[in-house]
């Protein structure tokens, strides 16, 4: 397929009313457009066709062409395929839905209906957002994308906004819920109660029945042609109602993310686990930090970053930039960094593409976000051991099946069903490990861990008391200074075999209570003999449950002690580096040969050289080579069975090929 070695995208943003036709879009030059995507060697450009305006950038039969492009006689569709195509430049199709002001205007009962039995232009947006539930909104989708694919030949679809923007209760909403429920959508957020439930888990199952059709709608006409449904949402909290059951519905995973390299490197590890076919789309903005800052474009070292950040982890990067209102684009930049930055990712591309290796898999679980930490804990426990560098990897429900890693992080899920339930133990009675923090998302888990759970704690702060046995383990932390945990506790009864790590110690007040120890702070003051983590073994693995989530406490001797459990749990490792903590190592392996990224993140630029970066790797390696041009050649010194190779100066990017 197309996609497959397309590596240097651009996603173009062109999201612009006609208010004024005789000005917006009145620069568009197609050729020059084109022309500057080649000279910055770019080999995919997203096309819009529809925009969030709902106007159309194509002559067409079903609904409102902008008025701009009217004017001037000008199918900027058609024509930047034809000249894309004609530059060797395969091309993706945007077409926006839900969001859709055009849509919005002119049919008032397709309208997404708030809470408050406002619309999303009452409440004050700029947006108009319509049902994806209403009947006769799907069916003008599948209309206008009709009209397209019958007019024009292109590689790809982009169908942005797959998600709902916030709770509906609209017509259409309220009669398919009492249709499949007998029941009326509550109007509370109440997770304790069973009808609400039952409703966040449709809105799933409605974004899903979306764009399953739209899939078909699509697949039917031109079955050759590729769906990105956008699944930056998967990202977001329950309120979307995006799950990963979106890959279904797409060729391949992609998404816009604007936040820093922690969430990228995450994100693109998840979207390398869960998608169906490589490279996944990475997207972020040419603008800094996001499409608000329209002229502010991202600086060299930056861009470079983002852009290997996705390529090593088997992705495109996708640049999506912001057309000025007139049709100019920011051509400098192209020039000035563009170029130089695809020109250089482009001579590592035959690399890529191989089998992450890891030691540590962390699942991100989306089948039920309904508390913050759904990927703040999963983030959280990235972070700390991208900053040890122990690799890990990043994957989803569809993924648990075969995880080859020796640990398996579960942190603060809060639902697991049945199904993920059997992938899970099957896991551990094969010998795999499990890492579980806070939540038990399913009763199989405290039935392996043999404890009876009594409920959670009426403490809303909570501590780690280390006995002594593993008091190595908690580091700075002992009974007088037990490790905290902002959250609740569960409060189990070890009626089994497992290893107590820790006891749970409370402070010696509770919140709520008139009277307290210290003003500021819940310092420790009640010891109990209650399990707070606990070590088990079952069948050849072993799984280990800390009853609250200790990854959200952030202070560096409680990473630390992260740190320390999850090595209980490994018997070896991939690599051991002195790299600092902003520098991640990735490694793979490709066509019976193995590599290792090492990608300096530093976060403001300039990005300053790190010297005399060691990395110890097991085995003895053969034909070491640094594919990076540098000044200075590795230095390889290979005692027994492990390999030390030195990097004498990182300044952004390395790549290391062996056999």
């Amino acid at each position: 397929m197309w996609y497959q070695n397309n590596y240097r995208r651009v996603f173009m943003d062109m999201h612009l009313d006609d208010s004024k036709p005789e000005e917006y879009l009145s620069k568009l030059d197609i050729d020059d457009f084109v022309n500057t995507m080649v000279k910055a060697s770019v080999t995919n450009v997203v096309v819009k066709a529809k925009s969030h305006v709902g106007l159309h950038y194509w002559p067409c039969k079903i609904g409102r062409m902008h008025e701009g492009l009217k004017r001037r006689n000008l199918d900027y569709v058609g024509e930047m395929i034809k000249k894309c195509h004609e530059n060797h430049i395969d091309v993706i199709v945007y077409f926006s839905q839900t969001h859709d002001n055009y849509a919005f205007d002119e049919h008032p009962k397709w309208r997404n209906i708030n809470m408050n039995s406002t619309d999303s232009r009452e409440d004050g947006s700029r947006y108009g957002i319509v049902c994806m539930n209403n009947k006769e909104y799907r069916k003008y989708c599948c209309d206008i994308l009709t009209e397209l694919l019958e007019l024009y030949d292109f590689e790809g679809l982009f169908l942005d906004m797959p998600f709902w923007n916030t709770i509906c209760y609209c017509e259409s909403c309220r009669a398919r819920f009492f249709e499949e429920t007998g029941e009326r959508i509550p109007k509370k957020i109440d997770w304790n109660n069973p009808v609400f439930l039952k409703f966040a888990y449709a809105r799933q199952d409605w974004v899903i029945d979306f764009v399953t059709q739209i899939k078909e709608c699509v697949k039917s006409i031109k079955p050759d042609v590729t769906i990105e449904q956008n699944f930056a949402a998967v990202g977001t909290n329950w309120n979307l109602g995006d799950t990963e059951k979106m890959m279904d519905a797409s060729d391949y995973a992609g998404g816009d993310y604007y936040g820093g390299y922690l969430e990228q490197t995450f994100m693109c590890k998840y979207y390398n686990s869960v998608t169906p076919n490589k490279p996944f789309s990475y997207i972020t903005s040419r603008c800094d930090p996001n499409l608000y800052a329209h002229t502010v474009s991202r600086c060299y070292d930056d861009l470079l970053i983002h852009t290997m950040n996705a390529l090593v982890h088997n992705g495109a990067f996708s640049m999506c930039d912001a057309m000025n209102p007139d049709g100019t684009i920011t051509t400098a930049v192209y020039e000035t960094t563009v170029k130089p930055v695809y020109e250089t990712s482009q001579q590592y591309e035959q690399y890529v593409s191989g089998e992450l290796l890891a030691d540590v898999a962390i699942w991100y679980s989306t089948t039920m976000k309904c508390k913050d930490n759904y990927i703040k804990s999963p983030l959280n426990v990235s972070e700390i051991l991208k900053e040890n560098n122990i690799a890990y990897n990043v994957v989803g429900s569809r993924n648990l099946k075969n995880i080859a890693e020796q640990v398996l992080s579960i942190n603060d899920v809060y639902a697991i069903t049945d199904e993920e339930m059997v992938d899970i133990e099957q896991y551990v009675k094969d010998g795999g490990n499990l890492f579980i923090t806070g939540e038990l998302g399913h009763k199989r888990l405290a039935e392996l861990l043999e404890v009876h759970v009594q409920g959670k704690s009426q403490y809303t702060y909570s501590y780690l008391n280390p006995v002594k046995e593993y008091s190595h383990l908690f580091k700075t932390f002992n009974q007088s200074s037990p490790y905290p945990i902002g959250y609740q506790a569960y409060e189990v009864e070890n009626v089994g075999d497992a290893e107590v790590l820790a006891t749970l110690t409370y402070p010696y007040t509770k919140r709520s209570d008139s009277d307290f120890s210290a003003i500021h702070s819940d310092p420790p003051g009640i010891h109990t003999n209650m399990p707070s983590t606990l070590l088990k073994n079952v069948g050849k693995g072993k799984v280990l449950w800390v009853v609250a989530p200790l990854e959200m406490t952030k202070a560096h001797h409680c990473r630390q002690v992260v740190k320390s459990l999850i090595e209980l749990l490994l018997t070896s490792k991939q690599f051991i580096s002195n790299a600092p903590d902003f520098v991640e190592l990735v490694s793979w392996k490709k066509d019976q040969k193995k590599y290792i990224s090492i990608i300096n993140q530093q976060i403001k630029s300039p990005v300053y050289p790190i010297e005399n970066i060691t990395i110890d790797i097991q085995g003895r390696c053969q034909n070491m080579n640094l594919l990076t041009p540098s000044k200075t050649p590795l230095k390889v010194e290979t005692v027994g069975n492990k390999t030390t190779v030195s990097i004498p100066s990182l300044e952004i990017f390395h790549m290391i090929e062996w056999e």
